[in-house]
């Protein structure tokens, strides 16, 4: 199942975004609605420039590590 259809991910998880940040899942989550309603999950940048910093990520297109 992609994350975007999970009403909940396991925060700890680390990402590699499409522009390259090396991201960590909190385990919150919100619910998009639309056309094709999807979940967003919140995650922290863990490595590099903006380390830190929390945004809400779909990530479906970034890559497990």
């Amino acid at each position: 199942m992609k994350p975007s259809e999970q009403s909940e991910i396991e925060a700890g998880l680390r990402f590699k975004t499409a522009a390259g940040l090396i991201v960590e899942t909190t385990g919150q989550t919100t619910h998009v609605e639309g056309d094709a309603p999807v979940y967003v999950h919140e995650v922290v940048i863990a490595e590099g420039v903006g380390e830190g910093n929390k945004y809400l990520h779909n990530l479906d297109s970034a890559e497990p590590l």
